[in-house]
């Protein structure tokens, strides 16, 4: 009993199975670049707050997470913070971030590069990653 106690607890923290319906694109990589803007990302254990710091608004835009993992963004003006979840970034098979949280058993994901898309033909933005080890 206490066995399947424990089992049934450790399966469940494990990372869910990849979904499918949640995959995404593939990473441009012919839109990468080594330019950046001052929007810092700054980590908060599965959530990022994103701190534009520029005179420019941002709509319609996609967040790439270690060129790997995406997911779109809300609005952005000019001057504004924004609070995204970690876990809803997917990539092109349907598996999403590990970010970590306080159930995981597991390491969470370091974040090491994050971008912004903003259409299928500009370059990308490179955003400052703030405080990730």
């Amino acid at each position: 009993m206490m066995s399947t106690l424990l089992l049934t607890i450790l399966v469940g923290c494990q990372a869910p199975p990849p979904n499918i319906s949640n995959a995404t694109d593939r990473y441009p990589f012919n839109l990468h670049t080594i330019n950046s803007l001052s929007i810092q990302v700054v980590r908060d254990q599965e959530f990022v707050k994103i701190v534009n710091s520029t005179a420019n608004d941002f709509s319609n835009s996609m967040l790439w997470v270690n060129q790997q993992y995406t997911q779109p963004l809300p609005s952005m003006p000019a001057g504004s913070t924004i609070r995204v979840n970690l876990w809803d970034c997917y990539d092109t098979l349907g598996d999403q971030f590990n970010a970590g949280g306080f159930w995981r058993t597991d390491e969470p994901t370091k974040l090491v590069i994050a971008e912004l898309q903003q259409s299928d033909t500009q370059p990308l933005v490179g955003l400052l990653v703030i405080g990730e080890e």
